[in-house]
């Protein structure tokens, strides 16, 4: 099972000592290609796996140059090829001298005793110091590319009476049932861990928030739908899990705060009544709100977009009315059109409020914006704070 959560970078560098180690020209290529996707951090780990000596990326990269230049040089001495990790040996005993007792051990066997470090016993899925290395990584990726990177974290609905009405041994065997049935919806590039206890991280490269959503909500579903031992005797009749759902670049720009926010948002779907997924939102309350004339064009699902008029903004969304009714916590893809500026700003808003206006048949609906880009946020920031000096002044 642990398969599907191989590290981006440290299972590819692995690959490429086993198939390409007695090869300089395609080794050094398929490194390059590594480089150029997940960026410097290629070096210290390609060095780690190789001679377990840990440098910063900018050491490393300098060792594997001169590695590969003294590869090619013994090479062409001795007139036979010569293996990657000879080479790499040869330069950090007589040139580089980092290393005075080596140990020769076949890269199989290393692979598998990494593996063990990074493995959950129980769940045979990653563990957290795996989740932390590759958090690390694919935050790198995500900002070097500008792609998308979700948390959703879950943790089992009352899972303290499970193991108080069926013992902890029934509780084990739940919790890897469990971790059979999450692996069955993710997908070979997303990153599933038992992240402790009866909690679950995973992590969703070039996956929106709405995306993320969307693949938190089919999961919970298979688990809710799945059979567990005595699972009719949870306090929900069922064996369930909630989730917390947070996107990088949105709700966090670092690993911690990332985590944090899909934690708060865990809290916040454990609150409602648990079974549930929920996005995380910013607690703010919302500033005054001011009345302004902005048009837009909202999509619901695969609608093609229909016109909407705003009525009144506030630092954390908008009330806008519309001719039908929309479903609360829906999440809306929004076009607004801000007065003076030619192009409209592209967001994301969920549902909070719906409220019918009785006279004309007119529904007035309240958003939140939980997705929009940093450029697009500070000009909607600056016509909200404008519209409350108008109105302060007035």
């Amino acid at each position: 099972m642990a398969k599907q959560g191989e590290a981006p970078v440290l299972a590819r560098i692995n690959s490429l000592l086993v198939r390409h180690s007695r090869n300089p020209d395609k080794l050094v290529r398929q490194v390059d290609r590594l480089v150029n996707k997940f960026g410097d951090e290629v070096y210290p780990h390609l060095i780690f796996t190789t001679a377990h000596l840990e440098f910063t990326k900018r050491t490393a990269k300098k060792h594997w140059q001169e590695i590969v230049a003294h590869w090619e040089q013994m090479g062409e001495s001795l007139n036979r090829e010569i293996d990657f990790r000879v080479a790499l040996l040869d330069y950090f005993i007589h040139f580089n001298k980092r290393i005075k007792n080596p140990k020769i051990i076949e890269i199989k066997i290393f692979q598998k005793t990494q593996e063990e470090t990074f493995i959950d016993e129980l769940t045979q899925l990653y563990n957290y110091r795996y989740f932390v290395r590759s958090m690390d990584v694919e935050i790198i990726r995500s900002n070097r590319y500008n792609a998308s990177l979700s948390l959703v974290i879950f943790d089992v609905d009352d899972f303290k009476h499970y193991n108080d009405t069926n013992g902890h041994l029934a509780g084990n065997k739940a919790l890897k049932k469990l971790a059979q049935v999450i692996g069955k919806s993710v997908r070979d590039v997303d990153i599933l861990v038992r992240y402790g206890g009866e909690e679950f991280a995973l992590l969703l490269p070039e996956t929106s928030k709405e995306g993320a959503f969307v693949i938190a909500e089919r999961i919970r579903q298979s688990v809710a739908r799945s059979k567990f031992p005595r699972g009719d005797m949870q306090p929900l009749k069922k064996f369930s899990v909630s989730g917390g759902v947070a996107t990088l670049n949105v709700d966090a720009s670092t690993g911690p705060d990332l985590v944090k926010k899909a934690d708060q948002a865990l809290y916040r779907a454990k609150s409602r009544g648990k079974n549930q997924i929920a996005l995380y939102e910013d607690e703010r309350r919302d500033s005054d709100r001011v009345g302004v004339a902005i048009v837009g064009r909202l999509q619901v699902a695969s609608d093609q977009g229909d016109i909407f008029e705003v009525q009144n903004v506030s630092e954390s969304g908008f009330l806008f009315s519309f001719h039908k009714s929309i479903p609360l916590g829906s999440l809306l893809h929004l076009s607004l059109q801000i007065p003076g500026r030619k192009t409209p700003i592209p967001c994301k808003a969920k549902v909070k409020r719906v409220e019918e206006v009785k006279k004309n048949k007119i529904y007035e609906i309240g958003v939140r914006l939980v997705q929009i880009k940093q450029r697009d946020e500070k000009v909607y920031q600056r016509l909200v704070h404008s519209l409350i000096q108008k109105k302060k002044k007035a």
